[in-house]
């Protein structure tokens, strides 16, 4: 009842930041649902738990971005209804514009997107019940165990759950939803490798570490790869000895480690061996990037580099990398330096099909829907979560993220997934890829390189439909040739279908 009820804390009338802050009070609240029903002897009802209470803000998104084609087929006025529905919600829980606006009581514009909440809930409720058939706006609690099975029918999901009563692995295939039990994996213990891994990354990354403490660092993110391996990885791929493609999905204490590059402490093979490895923060979120990606496409590709930005280290590679790619494929369209600004990329990405963005990124673990990327006038107007969160996109398909920490979240909101690439996502982005931390300038643009190079087709398209295996041929041979310094290689990832 409790999971049922948390969408009801963060109600859309509310502004980001409040929903972010309320949510933020019940972490862990879906993590003991689904363990629960697991000790019941029900994966496919915990599996629908742990839906239902991991990416609500995900959910309205996704609510709000529903194909409406065959709504409109048959009732146009309602799918009429939902657009301006829709618009006047966004509008009225803008931050930029609510702390622009000037005239009128706080409390009557709180009144209103109250009553717009309600029409919205209204609304969804009569195409619920007058047009069951067309399958719009279900939670994924209402799906059945056929339904979910279908998400999986590419490979298989492993949602990761830890919790003090017991974490499992639940493994959704196209045949069955099955619970692996991970006996050595608990809160408390993962809380502390989490630290330790983010610990040395810092070290790492910070000028005037010596060698000795760089291989020491070095050293610990090792280990702390053997401890994935071990605890969650090994076990899970053990379980689906077949399996050649895996998506992830997994929330909490475990939403910034990297599964994807997990690999046992003798020279046996690891993940990256074994699949090639995508993420999702819901399967919700991956059925919507599925439908997405079906959509009719658009064309053109969009690079954006800001090498030199006010107060940041300069990027000497991210201007080299853009280059490249401009020279790459033909046409595209090049916004850097002084022509990166936040409303040159805004006006430019609903034109463009494939988006490249060579910059720094910062993710704010105080307020993670302010995470952001640095373009060339950051300091007076970011393009943040918030903003590229509110982006309607119909016809994109690629977003690549040549940037640092553009999955960062705080634990608090880790089930949220509220960071830059989850907002490309919510903005119609089918396949993005970004950074769990720092990626290196050099050796950034050495696998976006790499990754261009296997997605253009003979007559200079973009086949991103191979995104996920790209990039995984790319890092197995930056691993293989800079096979202990795992932070170097371990880092870019891949969310989409």
């Amino acid at each position: 009842m409790a999971v049922d009820l948390l969408h009801s804390v963060a109600p859309r009338h509310l502004v980001r930041d409040d929903q972010e802050f309320l949510l933020s009070r019940t972490v862990g609240l879906g993590a003991a649902a689904a363990a629960c029903a697991v000790r019941c002897g029900r994966p496919g009802l915990a599996v629908g738990l742990l839906e239902q209470a991991r990416g609500v803000l995900l959910s309205h998104a996704f609510d709000a971005d529903s194909d409406l084609t065959r709504l409109r087929e048959s009732a146009p006025g309602l799918a009429d209804r939902f657009e301006e529905l829709r618009q006047a919600l966004d509008t009225a829980t803008d931050e930029g514009l609510l702390a622009e606006e000037s005239s009128g009581p706080a409390g009557a514009r709180a009144d209103v997107r109250q009553r717009l909440a309600a029409d919205w809930r209204d609304l969804t409720a009569r195409i619920r019940a007058e047009h069951p058939e067309l399958g719009l706006l279900r939670p994924v609690r209402e799906w059945d165990e056929d339904e979910l099975r279908a998400t999986a029918a590419a490979g298989p999901v492993v949602l990761v759950n830890v919790s003090p009563y017991g974490s499992d692995a639940l493994i959704v295939t196209e045949h069955d939803i099955d619970a692996v039990p991970l006996p050595g994996l608990d809160p408390r213990t993962t809380a502390t490798r989490r630290q330790t891994f983010q610990d040395a990354l810092i070290r790492i990354e910070t000028p005037g570490t010596s060698r000795k403490q760089s291989q020491r660092a070095q050293q610990d993110v090792w280990e702390t790869l053997a401890w994935l391996w071990q605890t969650v990885t090994g076990p899970v791929l053990d379980h689906l000895p077949a399996a050649t493609r895996v998506w992830w999905s997994p929330g909490g204490l475990l939403g910034t480690l990297p599964l994807h590059a997990a690999a046992p402490a003798d020279p046996a093979p690891g993940a990256l061996d074994r699949v090639v490895s995508s993420y999702t923060p819901t399967l919700r979120a991956l059925h919507h990037a599925r439908r997405r990606a079906a959509r009719p496409t658009g064309t053109g590709t969009l690079i954006v580099s800001a090498a030199r930005a006010t107060g940041q280290a300069p990027l000497p590679g991210a201007r080299r990398e853009a280059d490249h790619l401009a020279r790459l494929l033909p046409g595209a369209t090049l916004l850097a330096d002084a022509s990166a600004t936040h409303s040159a990329v805004v006006s430019a990405l609903p034109r463009h099909a494939y988006a490249h963005f060579a910059c720094h990124a910062l993710g704010d673990l105080e307020r993670p829907s302010g995470s952001r990327l640095i373009l060339h006038d950051h300091t007076e107007r970011p393009l943040t979560v918030r903003d590229l969160a509110r982006l309607r996109l119909p016809s994109v398909r690629l977003a690549y993220l040549s940037a640092c920490d553009t999955l960062r979240t705080s634990p608090e909101l880790a089930d949220e997934a509220v960071h830059i690439v989850s907002a490309f996502q919510m903005a119609g982005f089918p396949h993005v890829v970004g950074a769990l931390w720092h990626v290196d300038d050099v050796i950034g643009a050495e696998v976006a390189l790499s990754v261009y190079d296997t997605l253009i087709s003979g007559d200079g398209t973009l086949d991103v439909a191979r995104t996920a295996e790209a990039l995984h041929r790319a890092v197995r041979s930056l691993r293989d040739t800079y096979p202990r310094t795992p932070s170097l290689w371990a880092s870019q990832v891949h969310a989409g279908p």
